[in-house]
């Protein structure tokens, strides 16, 4: 009879590789995806903000504000000089364990793809649907998680990891905790991850046909001719649906009564919990109240409806820019993803 033992280490050893470079890219894409999420949230009015860069910043007295981010690298100076090595790696535990949800979610998949039923090839429209739903239905079960993330990321408060219920009394609204469901209904973000998927599914199926081309003249030319416009195209509609998730993501949902709607839920006296610092490093959309009638702070706005309505307050708030901050960064990405394109298709 053969020995189970040598038959095991393989795949004992893969697992454990796999999770320790896992570790690493998170421990890498923590700290840099928090600042983007600060980035992106902080709410910069064209007049009356909080002007969070404050060596540059005017006296409120003096003259009236201005639309003036402090950019993405200034924001990840603010967070690293007012909360330091930790506050950059907010948001780590919901993460992994958002990693971990959508990682059975997957398995689950591919389980359901070989043991389902194949489709005939020569429907070629049934197969992008079922393809753009397996790609899309796991994003959409977990985005609750996200909106989680975000606002764990956000929060000024110091959240430990354990016992997970004051973490969750800070970071969900008392309608939110009662019935958890109503983060599925957080109004524009379903859609707006559903959308960004459909962008990222239209790249990955213009990919499949260059890659299908016969002859590899054609398909390097191909791919260079289409990689400029597609770059474009995929930062021109990927960029915002990001901002707008990023904000919608931290409106608390609202039952009937008093209390504020804005990014920083109120915690409980009996579990007091401390601040990283007593200066904020962002800027919360102060909003009316959801379900009520109560201003939830001085000059409140009305609370986004949806993601039209987002963009639209977004752009008469504070300006067409604040829709694509850190679109160099998704540039950036999408051109190192050409490349590789490229490289392949001139190998092939």
């Amino acid at each position: 009879m053969q020995d189970p033992i040598p038959v095991l280490i393989p795949g004992v050893v893969d697992f454990a590789v796999w999770i320790a470079t896992t570790g690493i890219m998170l421990a890498i894409a923590i700290p840099f995806t928090g600042i983007l999420v600060r980035y992106r949230a902080n709410y910069t009015p064209k007049t009356g903000a909080v002007h969070l860069d404050d060596e540059a910043a005017l006296d409120t007295a003096a003259a009236p504000r201005v639309d003036a981010s402090i950019g993405y690298f200034g924001m990840l100076k603010r967070v690293y000089r007012l909360e330091g090595w930790a506050g950059l790696y907010k948001g780590t535990m919901p993460t992994i364990v958002a990693a971990i949800i959508a990682l059975g979610v997957r398995a689950l998949v591919r389980v359901l793809q070989f043991t389902g039923p194949t489709v005939p090839p020569l429907i070629p429209l049934l197969q992008w649907t079922i393809q753009l739903g397996r790609s899309t239905i796991p994003a959409l079960l977990i985005f609750p998680m996200q909106i989680i993330i975000n606002r764990a990321i956000t929060t000024p408060y110091k959240l430990a990891a354990f016992p997970p219920r004051i973490a969750l009394r800070t970071l969900l609204s008392p309608a939110e905790r009662a019935q958890p469901l109503r983060l599925y209904l957080a109004p524009g973000v379903a859609l707006s991850i559903f959308l960004e998927a459909c962008v990222v599914f239209a790249l990955q199926l213009s990919t499949n046909f260059l890659f299908g081309l016969p002859s590899p003249s054609w398909k390097s030319a191909a791919v260079l001719g289409t990689l400029v416009p597609a770059l474009v195209l995929g930062t021109l509609f990927i960029t915002p649906l990001e901002v707008l998730t990023a904000r919608l993501t931290l409106q608390r949902r609202r039952g009937p009564g008093p209390g504020a709607s804005s990014g920083v839920e109120a915690t409980a006296a009996a579990d007091p919990v401390p601040l990283y610092s007593a200066e904020p490093v962002m800027d919360f959309r102060p909003v009316l109240d959801i379900g009520t009638d109560a201003v939830a702070e001085e000059g409140g706005e009305e609370p986004y409806t949806g993601l039209l309505d987002c963009a639209r307050k977004i752009v008469a708030e504070e300006g067409w820019g604040v829709l694509a901050r850190a679109w160099w960064l998704n540039a950036a990405l999408m051109a190192l993803a050409g490349t590789s394109l490229i490289i392949r298709a001139g190998g092939n």
